[in-house]
C-alpha cells in the first residue's frame, strides 16, 4: 500500500541548477552596484540595441572561450535572454515552414512547440550513452534531409549521455556531407571539469552554438550567447521581428553578465554551483542505491529505471503520493516511437538539501513499494 505525504511533493521535474546564496548573492550585487556606477541608465536603457552592446558582446566572446579553443570574433556573437529564444529565431529562420528538424530521440519537449509554432516537422535519431549513434544520424540524413541538427552532445537532456570526441567527429562528418547545420546546445558543459571540444570546434562552418547561463549561475539571469558561423549575418538572422517573439536581452541582465564575467564572479558562482550538485548526487547515490539510474557528480538532472513490474505512469503518480514530483520519458518523446521505462527527475529545484531528501526518500519508497 503506498503512504500519501501530507507535505506538497518536492518539484524534482525540472532541473535547474541548485541555490547557492552564500555565493551567488554577494556576487550578484557587487556587478550591479559595478553597472549602475559605469554606466549612465539612459544610455543602455532608453535605446535599442538588438545583437547586443559592443561590450557585452565582447564579453559574451570572452564567456564561450570556457569551451570554445579560440575568442570568436564579437560581431559573430548575439545576446538573447535564453538558449529558448536563440532556439526559436534558429528554428524560424534555417528550418522554417515544411522543413525538417533531426533531433535526438529523447530530447528538451519545448522543441515540439517550436516545431508547431513554424510549422517544420521533427525526426528522431537513435542515441546510447554516448550520444547520437553516426549510423541512425546518416540514415535520417538520406531519408528525410534535415536543414539541422539540434543536438544537447554534453549531459543530453533527458538521458545524462555524453558524446565522446571521436562520436563528434563522426556527426559532424555526416552533417557537413549531407550539408545539415547543427544547432549546438551546451548550456549543460560548464559543470564538469573535462569535456570533449564542442562541435562548434570541428564544424565552425556549420554550427551555431550556443551557452546560457541557466544551468550553471542561475535560471533567472536570463543570458545566453549564441556564435554563428562565419559566413553567416546575425544582423539579418535577428532582427525585431524574427519569429515573432522578443528574444532580445534585458540591458541589466547584459550589464551585470558582463561584470561578473569580466571580475571572475561567474567562474565563482559556477564552482560553487558545480560543488552544490556533487553533494547533492552523492545524496542521490546513498538514498538510491541498488537503482539502475544514469548521471553524473556535475550533472542536474538523474535518467532512473522505472520498477519493471509497473507502469512509468503509476510509478511517477506514487513517487508524487508520497512527496516527490517526477517525470515519465514519454515526456521527452517527440517525434514518435516508443519511449523507454524511465522516468527524470532533477535535483537542483528542491530549495535546499532537506527537501531533495525527503524528494529522494519519496522516490525509494514507491521504487521498492
Amino acid at each position: 500500500m503506498s503512504t500519501k505525504s501530507t507535505l506538497s511533493p518536492v518539484p524534482m521535474t525540472g532541473n535547474l541548477p541548485p541555490r547557492v546564496p552564500d555565493v551567488f548573492n554577494d556576487e550578484y550585487r557587487a556587478a550591479m552596484q559595478v553597472v549602475m556606477a559605469e554606466r549612465e541608465p539612459m544610455d543602455w536603457i532608453g535605446v535599442h540595441q538588438f545583437l547586443g552592446f559592443h561590450e557585452d558582446r565582447e564579453a559574451g566572446a570572452q564567456f564561450v572561450t570556457r569551451r570554445l579553443p579560440e575568442t570568436p570574433n564579437h560581431e559573430r556573437l548575439v545576446l538573447a535572454h535564453s538558449t529558448q529564444a536563440i532556439l526559436t529565431v534558429l528554428c524560424g529562420s534555417l528550418v522554417g515552414v515544411g522543413g525538417t528538424l533531426a533531433v535526438e530521440e529523447l530530447t528538451y519537449p519545448t522543441i515540439a512547440k517550436f516545431a508547431k509554432q513554424s510549422g517544420f516537422a521533427l525526426v528522431g535519431v537513435k542515441l546510447d550513452d554516448r550520444g547520437i549513434i553516426p549510423d541512425a544520424f546518416e540514415k535520417v540524413c538520406q531519408e528525410r534531409k534535415p536543414q539541422a541538427l539540434y543536438t544537447l552532445p554534453t549531459l543530453q537532456n533527458p538521458t545524462t549521455s555524453m558524446m565522446s570526441l571521436a562520436r563528434r567527429e563522426a556527426i559532424v562528418a555526416i552533417a557537413q556531407k549531407y550539408g545539415v547545420k547543427i544547432f549546438e546546445d551546451d548550456i549543460y558543459s560548464l559543470l564538469p571539469e573535462r569535456v570533449a571540444p564542442p562541435l562548434a570546434s570541428l564544424a565552425p562552418e556549420i554550427t551555431y552554438y550556443m551557452l546560457g547561463t541557466a544551468k550553471s549561475v542561475g535560471a533567472g539571469l536570463k543570458a545566453a550567447y549564441l556564435v554563428t558561423p562565419e559566413t553567416s549575418d546575425p544582423a539579418r538572422l535577428f532582427w525585431p521581428g524574427s519569429g515573432m517573439t522578443y528574444w532580445m536581452i534585458a540591458p541589466a541582465n547584459a550589464g551585470v553578465s558582463t561584470v561578473l564575467i569580466r571580475n571572475g564572479g561567474v567562474d565563482r558562482i559556477i564552482s560553487a554551483v558545480r560543488e552544490e550538485t556533487r553533494a547533492r548526487q552523492q545524496m542521490v547515490t546513498n538514498a538510491l542505491g541498488g537503482i539502475s539510474l544514469r548521471t553524473t557528480p556535475e550533472c542536474l538532472h538523474v535518467w532512473m529505471e522505472a520498477p519493471h513490474d509497473r507502469s512509468v505512469l503509476d510509478f511517477v503518480a506514487d513517487c508524487k503520493r508520497r512527496g516527490a514530483e517526477v517525470g515519465p520519458a514519454a515526456t521527452f518523446l517527440l517525434a514518435g516511437g516508443v519511449a523507454p521505462h524511465y522516468v527524470r527527475f532533477g535535483t537542483g529545484k528542491a530549495p535546499d538539501r532537506a527537501e531533495l531528501q525527503r524528494g529522494l526518500e519519496a522516490i525509494a519508497g514507491a521504487y521498492f513499494s
